[in-house]
């Protein structure tokens, strides 16, 4: 059964949950609504849900929103039919055929069997939709996103494959292990800086990229899919049309970009999430908003602290350097 948190996601942020709570509680910040406009995995967000919190979830890749209307909406589902469904994919080949997926990424990011079988249950998914809710459909979309992601030939994201020949692996959709809210969850696939000035919560959650590595690069095919809108894709890596995804967080305009959004935001509290990865050895692992450009920023809208801690960081086993630290700014909007 998978959790919310199995993936392999650079700047997942389930390892730091409590000491986020720790920060929390030592600023007394009491709230009922919180908005995370970069939810990535989703585990900040289904972390506040998890303690009756009304929650606004926003990513720019589309991949992210079917994860976050599988495991935090609570929309209806039927757990006999997932069931019914996972075992049918599991255990039979009726559905097994070539097709876009095992025709592109076969001998690259997958074996040919396992490329074969993804795209053959993502092609059979299309045609049973009209019998599922919305729910159900991305709870089974989800097992087959996270089951691919779990034996794809890479370092755990897509930017490249493996040199090495991609093995025969045991390929199985699992279910997912879901929970009940007691609030609902507003659930939006949008550019961020485009969606701010409509957010009103008492707690914003700000964990933008930080550097030059582009995420729509590293879960291009994960991204393709989650559309399957059957794209040609693009030189050795196999990557498909994205610069409509691509964040101006990660180029020279992130900081012009960060105080744009803050100033859109209606809120009580803001809480960005930080890394020092601007002293990395690798150019592209080098933070596009510096420690000192931030703190200038945020104690122009309210009282701000920082906390920091000591993370370890996941990265392509490139970049090394020591002293990685995760900060916390704590804002107290005027």
């Amino acid at each position: 059964m998978y959790k919310i948190q199995n993936r392999r996601y650079i700047g997942s942020k389930s390892k730091l949950i409590p000491f986020i709570d720790k920060v929390l509680n030592s600023e007394n910040i009491k709230f009922n609504t919180c908005a995370d406009l970069f939810a990535g995995t989703g585990v900040v967000a289904e972390h506040f849900l998890s303690q009756g919190k009304k929650a606004f979830i926003n990513d720019n890749l589309f991949s992210n929103y079917i994860f976050y209307n599988a495991w935090l909406s609570n929309d209806e589902y039927s757990p006999i039919k997932i069931s019914k469904w996972l075992n049918y994919y599991n255990q039979s080949t009726d559905y097994m055929q070539n097709n876009y997926f095992s025709d592109t990424f076969a001998g690259t990011y997958f074996s040919y069997n396992n490329a074969k079988f993804i795209g053959s249950v993502r092609e059979h998914l299309e045609t049973i939709k009209n019998k599922l809710t919305k729910r159900e459909y991305y709870i089974l979309l989800s097992s087959l996103l996270y089951s691919a992601d779990k034996i794809a030939n890479t370092v755990g994201h897509y930017e490249v494959f493996l040199s090495s020949k991609p093995q025969e692996s045991k390929i199985e959709l699992l279910p997912l292990e879901i929970q009940q809210y007691k609030q609902p969850a507003i659930i939006t696939y949008a550019d961020a800086n485009a969606i701010a000035s409509a957010i009103n919560a008492d707690l914003a959650y700000i964990d933008p990229p930080y550097n030059s590595r582009q995420y729509i690069n590293f879960y291009h095919i994960l991204e393709n899919i989650a559309e399957w809108k059957k794209m040609s894709v693009l030189g050795k890596t196999l990557k498909i049309q994205r610069n409509n995804k691509k964040s101006d967080y990660s180029t020279s305009k992130a900081l012009n970009a960060l105080t744009d959004l803050i100033s859109k935001i209606k809120t009580k509290y803001i809480l960005l999430s930080y890394n020092n990865t601007y002293k990395a050895n690798s150019e592209a692992s080098n933070n596009k908003i510096t420690f000192e450009q931030l703190q200038t920023t945020l104690s122009k809208f309210g009282k701000l602290t920082i906390y920091d801690s000591t993370y370890k960081f996941f990265n392509s086993g490139k970049t090394f350097f020591d002293g990685h630290k995760e900060f916390l700014f704590v804002c107290k909007i005027k």
